[in-house]
């Protein structure tokens, strides 16, 4: 066999070679780019679809009070405690102990120490009272809309949203249940380190952002 023909054949072989790694590489990047695309498309789609729902859930979460009244009652003396969302019950005791407290001050020859004493019990009972009033007009707003939202787009949320964003959307009704139906404390409401419902919330709201690509 020429050198000639030799030369012809490697060359020959050497084009081929180039043309089929050639045609590999193109059909991987064709690969990836169909799945880049899909990806991109599955993204816009959850957009459109979870975009106003995660806003509507994201309100209604952050309405719920990041403490219950049993948190709120911690440093109360002789306080009652909070389950079953039983707030007329919780707030009736406190107006007892206030009353009961009002009756001692009416006492005869009470001591100056055991008067002040009172008195400031008093007042932490009434700035108790209050708090607990604040968190039960917010406890209950928030209860009412999320369960318009379970009643309407929930059904998108179960259809669209990441697996993650709904395992914690269950963990944070674990919590809610757990603080305001079994008497849980949540935490200070100024740690969001440490307070469970501030934990749950804000881990949920993030998974929710990525679940968008934000």
């Amino acid at each position: 066999m020429s050198e000639t023909m030799i030369t012809a054949l490697i060359s020959a072989g050497a084009t081929l070679t180039v043309t089929i790694v050639t045609m590999i590489v193109n059909v991987y990047i064709e690969v990836i780019r169909r799945k880049f695309e899909t990806h991109q498309k599955a993204l816009q789609s959850k957009k459109e679809n979870l975009s106003d729902v995660y806003k509507t859930l994201i309100s209604i979460i952050n309405r719920y009070p990041s403490s219950s009244p049993n948190d709120i009652l911690k440093h109360v003396e002789y306080s009652p405690n909070f389950s079953m969302e039983g707030y007329d019950t919780i707030l009736k005791s406190l107006d007892y102990q206030i009353e009961d407290y009002k009756n001692q001050i009416n006492t005869v020859n009470i001591d100056y120490v055991r008067k002040n004493d009172i008195e400031i019990q008093i007042s932490n009972l009434k700035y108790a009272k209050n708090k607990i009033l604040e968190n039960k007009e917010e406890y209950f707003v928030a209860r009412d809309k999320y369960k318009l939202f379970c009643e309407g787009d929930k059904v998108a949320f179960d259809l669209y949203a990441g697996q993650e964003v709904r395992n914690l959307l269950v963990e944070f009704d674990v919590v809610i249940h757990n603080v305001f139906i079994s008497g849980q404390y949540a935490g200070e409401d100024s740690d969001p380190i440490n307070n469970i419902i501030h934990i749950c919330r804000r881990n949920l709201i993030d998974s929710m952002r990525s679940d968008l690509g934000i």
